[in-house]
């Protein structure tokens, strides 16, 4: 324990003397994050890339322990082929972050480095054959290098996502791997202890000056990094025999950012964006929506964190895993009851799956089909139901198949989303399909999704009608972000309509968050 609290200090000081240098660097470069008064809400340009001094505290730490023992140099030697590796993987993904700190990377871009670097820790043996859950015992087979694989990423993601409050990826980071060094120590992996050690000093280091109000962010460069490295090391530390992994603890212990990625692709792909698109539905901006501040949020989500990390910890140390499952089941429940984070990716859910069995179910009568709604406030003050119900009144009165609505308002904490469809659908080739973006101040807040079929009467003039028919909502809409976003000046949003003949999907967005 001595030498793990060596290890700590020593990542710390180098952290802490790194930082202002990086900042500086950073502000040379122009790699700074520049508020749009849109979904950046900060105040002035902040520098990026705090991870590089993350990295730097942790490569002292290291070098010391590697320089001035004898039997740490020997353990590190020993186990030289997977260390080499994770340090290979970690270069990719420090540089794959600071590419994206930059030059801002698409997402799918960013998706394949984080690949590549995924791949490098399992070219090192890393693959996960078995899992173990309670007495079960479960053969992956086939499935072995694309669970691990899938594991890393999931990691790398979550902590990424995470960091959108000031403090709060470094706060969560040092919590989970003081968690991870515990658990590789009653496991006897003393090197992954070090390792964990020596990461948790280095944020502790940077949060000094990452802290509310921030002077420097970590970016993808340190968030990327320290996911990548524990859930690497949370894999490893589980390890109950060759290629064999007690799933419960390791889960448990990166629930919280696990559950926080997971609302976030269920949210997007129930409300037909791209999974790379950016919102304001994560979890700590759902408590800032609550009223809590920046300082309150990070408190909360590090409790949160801590109490499934302490679960982890007593799962490896009594070998059970009963306290673990309990502890992720008690706290996502409290967060689904409390409507604090996941009851409306829930409730999404549940109507999707609604809609997915009736529409299995024959019915006979035709008489007695009805359209389906599905609708949700994911942050909104409900002034958006009017304008809904203007857009269904739309539909039916042009027989339309589909609508959908997606109004994205972060500086105001507006988040609405809603969607009607009609039950009977005609065949994809009798179905044009249009998307109207919403443009407030040269913003796009929202899109429109209408699909239709073809009819018999001329096209232009069918068409013609339609536009007309979006009058009322155009200018219900324009009144709506008129009064939300208070723009200078609202773009026209009829003339933006782009008709499709073809069911392409829509591109993904450049950010991602």
């Amino acid at each position: 324990m001595l030498t793990l609290l060596k290890i700590f200090l020593v990542a710390l000081i180098g952290s802490l003397l790194l930082t202002p240098m990086v900042r500086r660097l950073a502000l040379r470069l122009g790699m700074v994050d520049v508020p749009d008064q849109h979904r950046k809400l900060h105040n002035g340009p902040v520098p990026l890339g705090g991870g590089i001094a993350v990295v730097g505290g942790c490569c002292l730490a290291l070098a010391v322990a590697f320089a001035l023992s004898a039997r740490w140099r020997e353990r590190f030697l020993d186990e030289s082929v997977s260390l080499a590796g994770l340090f290979l993987a970690t270069l990719v993904i420090c540089g794959l972050g600071l590419l994206d700190d930059r030059f801002r990377l698409r997402g799918r871009q960013k998706l394949a480095g984080q690949v590549l670097a995924g791949v490098i820790v399992l070219s090192t043996g890393l693959v996960i054959q078995q899992v173990t859950v309670f007495d079960w015992r479960i053969e992956l087979g086939l499935l072995a290098v694309p669970f691990t694989l899938f594991w890393i990423l999931g990691a790398t993601n979550a902590l990424n996502l995470i960091d959108g409050v000031d403090g709060l990826a470094t706060s969560v980071g040092i919590v989970l791997s003081v968690a991870v060094s515990i658990m590789a120590l009653l496991a006897g992996h003393m090197t992954d202890a070090i390792l964990a050690m020596a990461v948790a000093g280095g944020l502790a280091g940077f949060l000094v000056y990452n802290a509310p109000p921030a002077s420097i962010f970590l970016g993808d460069a340190g968030s990327m990094f320290v996911g990548l490295l524990l859930g690497t090391l949370a894999i490893r530390s589980s390890l109950k025999g060759p290629a064999t992994i007690a799933l419960a603890a390791p889960a448990a212990l990166l629930a919280i950012p696990i559950l926080d990625v997971a609302m976030a692709i269920l949210r997007r792909k129930l409300t037909g964006r791209s999974i790379y698109a950016t919102d304001r539905g994560h979890l700590h901006h759902r408590l800032i929506g609550r009223g809590y501040g920046a300082g309150r949020t990070v408190v909360t989500i590090g409790l949160l964190c801590s109490l499934t990390a302490v679960a982890a910890v007593f799962s490896e140390y009594s070998q059970n895993d009963v306290m673990a499952v309990a502890a992720v089941i008690a706290v996502v429940a409290v967060l689904a009851i409390s409507r604090l984070f996941g009851d409306r990716e829930f409730v999404l859910l549940l109507r999707r799956l609604k809609q997915l069995v009736a529409s299995l179910i024959p019915r006979w009568n035709r008489r007695e089909q009805r359209s389906g709604v599905l609708q949700a406030r994911i942050q909104s003050s409900g002034q958006w139901d009017e304008l809904w119900e203007t857009l269904t009144t739309f539909a039916e009165r042009f027989d339309l198949n589909d609508i959908q609505l997606n109004v994205h308002l972060p500086a105001q904490d507006e988040e609405y989303h809603a969607s009607w469809q009609r039950k009977e659908r005609p065949r994809d080739a009798e179905i044009w399909r249009s998307e109207i973006p919403l443009i407030a101040n040269d913003i796009t807040v929202g899109r429109l999704r209408i699909t239709g079929q073809c009819s018999n009467c001329s096209v232009c003039a069918w068409m013609g009608d339609l536009i007309a028919g979006l009058k009322p909502f155009e200018t219900h809409m324009l009144e709506l972000i008129d009064a939300v976003a208070e723009p200078e000046d609202v773009a026209n949003l009829l003339p933006t309509v782009s008709t499709r003949h073809q069911p392409d999907a829509v591109p993904a967005s450049r950010e991602s968050a």
